[in-house]
């Protein structure tokens, strides 16, 4: 199981390795936004506090998407991450 705490919301939930980090936040009320859901939009952007080398492998979509929005390096798309172990990420 992994923990996966959400700073903005003061959240912290336990959700199966592998689980989508988009359902996670939607099952769990947590107050993320979700356009597309699919690594376009952006409106899904997160930072990733801790943890970042468990979450899954960026998308090649995913990667195009952040660099269009001049992301910073810890920063992610939640729609396209998957958990693997404890996470800890905010809006910024």
């Amino acid at each position: 199981m992994a923990k996966v705490k959400f700073i903005a919301d003061d959240i912290e939930v336990e959700v199966p390795d592998g689980t989508g980090l988009r359902k996670c936040c939607q099952e769990n009320d947590m107050t993320l936004p979700f356009g597309c859901e699919n690594g376009i939009c952006g409106t899904c952007l997160i930072a990733v506090k801790e943890g970042e080398k468990n979450i899954s492998e960026k998308t090649e979509q995913e990667k195009e998407t952040l660099e269009m929005l001049m992301a910073y390096e810890d920063q992610r798309l939640a729609c396209q991450c998957k958990v693997n172990g404890d996470v800890t990420f905010d809006l910024d």
